[in-house]
């Protein structure tokens, strides 16, 4: 019996689960509104044409075509979904509002390290669908996949061994509106553990866990525990918060497996964190320049400023995700000595710390907040310029990494005109 299943967008994830699906001898059309697939139209009588639907992440519930889609009754599944019914061993679902995928990538290392089969997919970049049909499928192999609260709203089938949940707080309130469904999407995950599966969460989840109604009570709290960390080294990034909190949740995940602790610890000491996690990159003239442009939300930038030293020249902005930027302004406020603001939300993240701080500054282009904040850091004795926005970077770029690499290219030519003679 022949099967034909549309899948929406045409993205990594969607053409990685075109291939799958091709590959199990399922009809597969792709339908893309920018015109990338094989259609760009879909309407309700074109419903009846199909067996399922895999939608790519930035289709939300609102989206006219997933409507129909979920209306009709049928099979309706993320491309991460769609994978799992395919993968031969076990899986460990990784979600959280940050952290994500600083823990997939810790446990891959750190089961490789244990001489355990493992790959790291999901969201971290490389889809579910590619890792089935490379040659990691098999029965003794662990995936860890990065689970995105987008791709968690499909999950039906996404039968995990193990989750772990990070943190929660204000993200992606322009889908979601509130935070309650922002949470009920991730907790979807819940239903998705098999019966003995394993579940550890950070304090914040725990806190959502117990506060909304349902049935789930199946979980373990992660808690920092010096006494069983001093196998890492001074120098480990897992040393400083926020990413000992994410070796918190990987330290109580493993007291759960049947393996030598020897190899997480090797991993977190071996870890060098992706680029534009709260990165050093460049120090002259007594200033220090940090690259946190993954920090897209406002709990992920409160992090860093706990993190930097003082005074900091902060640099802010980008485009809004919802949430209450009138209260992030107040909690911001405290640490900073300059704020340095720029981009579509520039503005109303200035009238939001005009009574807080004194030092204000908004620029319409990002290169030109830099350039600003790098003058006035000069003239603060041993200050830390801080880009930590705390908003999406897709008013200017195509993604943070484009912005963290325009701060890294504008910091280094200002550090090599004050070396010039």
């Amino acid at each position: 019996m022949s099967f034909t299943y549309a899948i929406f967008g045409a993205g990594s994830s969607a053409q990685a689960a075109r291939s799958l699906a091709l590959a199990k001898g399922i009809d597969v059309v792709l339908i893309d509104e920018a015109g990338e697939g094989d259609r760009t139209t879909f309407g309700a009588d074109d419903v009846s044409d199909f067996d399922s639907f895999i939608f790519s992440p930035g289709f939300a519930a609102e989206h006219p075509w997933r409507a129909l889609a979920e209306a009709s009754g049928l099979t309706c599944l993320s491309e991460i979904a769609f994978a799992a019914r395919y993968w031969k061993g076990r899986m460990i679902g990784i979600t959280g509002t940050n952290g994500k995928s600083t823990l997939t990538a810790l446990l891959d290392q750190a089961l490789r390290r244990a001489r355990q089969s493992s790959v790291a997919t999901g969201n971290i970049g490389y889809p579910f669908s590619e890792a089935v049909l490379s040659a990691s499928n098999h029965e003794e192999a662990y995936a860890v996949i990065e689970v995105s609260s987008f791709q968690a709203e499909l999950s039906e089938d996404l039968g995990l061994d193990a989750l772990l949940w990070t943190n929660f707080a204000e993200d992606h309130l322009d889908r979601y509106l509130t935070m309650a469904r922002y949470y009920e999407a991730k907790a979807r995950l819940f239903k998705c553990l098999k019966k003995d599966g394993i579940c550890v969460v950070g304090p914040e989840v725990a806190h959502w866990i117990k506060s909304v109604p349902n049935d789930f009570d199946a979980y373990t709290i992660a808690r920092k525990d010096s006494v069983r960390v001093l196998g890492l080294s001074s120098d480990s990034v897992f040393r400083s918060y926020p990413y000992s909190e994410n070796f918190s949740l990987a330290l109580e995940f493993w007291s759960f497996l049947d393996l030598p602790s020897a190899p997480l610890i090797e991993a977190a000491n071996a870890f060098s964190l992706a680029p534009h996690r709260l990165a050093l990159t460049a120090e002259f003239a007594g200033v220090r320049f940090w690259d946190d442009s993954k920090a897209t939300n406002f709990h992920a930038t409160l992090a860093a400023l706990e993190s930097v030293e003082r005074p900091i020249v902060w640099i802010g902005g980008g485009r809004a995700k919802g949430g209450n930027v009138e209260a992030f302004a107040q909690k911001v406020a405290g640490h900073l000595a300059v704020a340095v603001l720029y981009g579509e939300v520039g503005g109303r993240l200035a009238q939001a710390l005009e009574d807080s701080l004194d030092s204000i500054h908004v620029y319409t282009y990002f290169e030109d907040a830099v350039r600003a904040a790098a003058r006035l850091a000069a003239a603060i004795p041993h200050s830390n310029v801080l880009l930590s926005p705390g908003f999406s970077s897709f008013d200017q770029f195509k993604s943070y990494e484009e912005r963290g690499k325009s701060f890294t290219d504008t910091v280094l030519s200002l550090k090599s005109a004050v070396k010039a003679p």
